[in-house]
């Protein structure tokens, strides 16, 4: 897949935030290495649908979704006092961008953090910041979020403890098209090189999340059963383990994958917001 993207001259300029631990900074398109570097480690990128396997194309994401949440922001989240490493140390981003059709009212929020920032209540901070930033300062009437069911409980507890509200599901089926098969891709070439300590977990992640895109019609449960059973060859699993067990951990996370399909859909308004 290659994302098309195109570069304008934007006359809207976001300004800088401030967090208790963090400077929340606007990027721009010469920040584009540093979103393309954060998702160079699969976990952090697990739940964000794109092909993130290539430099290339972690680049073409990178520079995609910095143009396009211009309207409402992106900025890097960048470490003021020196907490998590190097003073001023990029660690992850966050921003609002417009809804994906037939879903919002107003901007859709996402973010990543790198791995050394998880646990330390960064989204939480962060996320805060932003959303008052968002409904205070830029007036937006409502903030749109969506969680791909199952594989991210973590912001769905954050979502819940803002006082966002789950209004219901949002389906894959918008994703059948040349965004979403690469990421199926990706899934079975991080099983293929991943570490042998890695290998079985994985292989579990990658079976689940594939699940949701058997569920949606997007690829045969055959086809990923095949190509899931030859990735766990590759790195040596199917040796260690048996290919009996092999397929055992695939079906029961294809299974469960399949039970938790498509996007949870929360939303927010500004009376609804807890800020403490």
């Amino acid at each position: 897949m290659s994302l098309v993207y195109r570069i304008e001259a934007m006359t809207i300029v976001h300004k800088s935030l401030k967090t208790e631990r963090f400077d929340l900074e606007p990027l721009n398109q010469e920040d584009a290495l540093k979103l393309a570097d954060l998702g160079s480690d699969p976990d952090v990128v697990k739940s964000l649908i794109c092909d993130w396997s290539t430099a290339e194309h972690r680049l073409e994401i990178a520079q995609y979704w910095i143009e396009g949440s211009q309207e409402y922001g992106i900025w890097g989240i960048y470490d003021r006092d020196n907490t998590f490493g190097a003073p001023e140390r990029f660690v992850g981003f966050f921003a609002a961008d417009e809804p994906l059709p037939n879903v919002g009212q107003g901007p859709e929020i996402y973010y990543a953090l790198g791995k050394q920032v998880w646990g330390k209540g960064v989204a939480t901070e962060v996320v805060k910041t932003v959303v008052v930033h968002l409904f205070n300062d830029q007036g937006v009437d409502a903030i749109e979020a969506l969680v791909l069911a199952g594989l991210n409980p973590a912001s769905t507890r954050l979502l819940e403890k803002l006082g966002m509200s789950l209004i219901g599901r949002y389906s894959l089926t918008e994703y059948t098209g040349d965004e979403c098969l690469p990421t199926i891709g990706y899934e079975l070439w991080r099983v293929e090189t991943t570490l042998p300590q890695n290998a079985q977990h994985a292989l579990e992640e990658a079976a689940f999340k594939i699940g949701q895109f058997v569920a949606e019609g997007v690829i045969s449960k055959n086809e990923m059963l095949e190509a899931l059973v030859k990735a766990s060859f590759a790195n040596g699993l199917e040796s260690r383990v048996g290919k009996e067990t092999v397929e055992g951990i695939i079906n029961e996370h294809l299974e469960a994958g399949m039970k938790e399909t498509g996007w949870l859909h929360f939303r927010m308004r500004p009376d609804q917001f807890i800020k403490s």
